[in-house]
């Protein structure tokens, strides 16, 4: 697998972590179109753009043709301020298109590359000593781009100023990514990809999931999602916008969607040849 990396120079979260990165990986300058800065290493290219992580429409050109998904270095956001270190897929999974990407539309998500990186995430934090302040959790599908036919994986520090210039954070999500550029040379995690649907923006037994079970989570669409309105639509795209194939299996957190949701979701997936498993 061969996989691209970019962050935004005005993300102070994504250019922290970049520049951490290429103190500890052997890397060479290269071009790459639109890219401000661009630099190669061992089967990957590592580029940072002045656009906003949020608008990164064109990652099918740029930073790499070649590549086959595309890790974003970034900055998460959130009221709370909580301390937090997440990985999620992009896209809309209602009309609201108010963070880039189009309105009830998904990018493709890259389920076992995810299930790495997070659990790579929660290693280093580990080892490092942060897990006691921040929390390392998977993210619902939210914000753009969606555009790419490209994977696209988000690997954020949050959720505020504080933990954006936080330099245990950078070098933490540095050495995920730098680790897991190793592991890939090996093949990625083996899990059963799955959707999700119900639970919360951070979806706790997602996250348990995918970290400790067999199941890797690519698209999660949330609760609240549902009572925003999510069409049928998007609820076939959480199963077949799935990269390298459309997953066969639906995860629906059974006490948190209500009973409609539910019987919608199940019979419309069933009806597809999705195997529906309730957690």
């Amino acid at each position: 697998m061969r996989v691209a990396i970019a962050y935004s120079l005005q993300d102070k979260a994504g250019a922290g972590a970049a520049s951490q990165l290429k103190r500890i990986l052997p890397l060479r300058e290269s071009t790459c179109p639109r890219a401000v800065e661009c630099l190669e290493g061992e089967g990957f290219k590592l580029a940072g753009f002045r656009e906003d992580v949020l608008y990164f429409d064109w990652l099918d050109e740029t930073p790499d043709p070649e590549a086959d998904a595309v890790i974003v270095l970034s900055r998460h956001r959130a009221e709370s301020g909580k301390p937090s270190l997440t990985v999620h897929h992009t896209g809309n999974p209602t009309r609201d298109s108010s963070h880039g990407g189009d309105p009830s539309t998904l990018a493709y998500s890259a389920p076992a590359l995810s299930k790495l990186l997070l659990t790579l995430y929660r290693r280093v934090a580990e080892e490092t000593g942060l897990t006691g302040e921040y929390e390392v959790t998977l993210e619902a599908t939210h914000h753009g781009p969606t555009k790419p036919r490209k994977p696209i994986v988000f690997i954020e520090i949050g959720s505020g100023p504080e933990q954006w210039v936080d330099e245990r954070a950078h070098r933490a999500l540095a050495e995920t990514v730098a680790r897991a550029l190793d592991a890939i040379h090996g093949g990625l995690p083996e899990c059963t990809p799955a959707a999700g649907f119900g639970g919360t923006h951070y979806p706790i037994k997602f996250t348990r999931l995918h970290l400790d079970g067999e199941y890797c989570m690519g698209h999660i669409i949330p609760k609240y999602a549902f009572a925003a309105g999510v069409s049928d639509d998007v609820i076939v795209q959480a199963v077949e916008k799935t990269w390298p194939e459309p997953v066969g299996t639906a995860l629906i957190e059974k006490k948190s969607l209500k009973s409609a949701d539910r019987r919608r979701v199940e019979a419309l997936l069933e009806s597809i040849g999705v195997n529906v498993v309730k957690v």
